[in-house]
């Protein structure tokens, strides 16, 4: 039998970063804060994303095959906090931020200490999550800084 409390306790043990992951499709773009990102291969470059399958961004990625991970600065809490509310319920969350778009369409945020735009490579729906791979097709380091994590945010993993 699983400890709740336990599993709870461990998993908020795990550290995340903070990061803005930001699509687009034909008239439509979004972004959402992730906590779950990694690399996943050296060669080629790839990183993996975790997707809620509700959200609005999931569709506008797998019908694009592209997204982008931008890196929030420490000290960005209230932006990761903003851009993570649900699109149905925040409405254009790229209205008020900052940010250009990329050769390939996808929106990059102005603030990010560099992103990387992806290729998707495959997908993977794992509970109430799609895991989405992606090969690293351009990357830019915009400024120096340190990244914002959960832990500094001061979010928590839900577990």
């Amino acid at each position: 039998m699983l400890d709740q409390a336990a599993k709870k306790s461990v998993l908020r043990l795990f550290t995340y970063g903070l990061y803005a992951v930001t699509c687009a499709h034909e008239d439509v773009a979004n972004v959402f804060t992730a906590n779950w990102l990694t690399q996943v291969s050296f060669d080629p470059p790839m990183v993996a994303v975790s997707v809620e399958n509700d959200s609005a961004s999931l569709p506008l990625i797998l019908a694009s095959g592209l997204f982008a991970v931008n890196v929030y600065a420490a000290g960005e809490r209230e932006l990761a906090g903003a851009l993570g509310k649900p699109r149905a319920r925040a409405g254009d969350k790229l209205a008020t931020v900052p940010h250009t778009a990329s050769a390939n369409g996808l929106p990059l945020l102005s603030s990010a200490l560099g992103y990387v735009e992806c290729r998707v490579t495959g997908h993977l729906v794992t509970g109430d999550s799609t895991v989405v791979a992606g090969e690293v097709i351009a990357a830019r380091l915009q400024r120096e800084g340190e990244p914002l994590t959960m832990r500094d945010a001061g979010f928590r993993h839900r577990g």
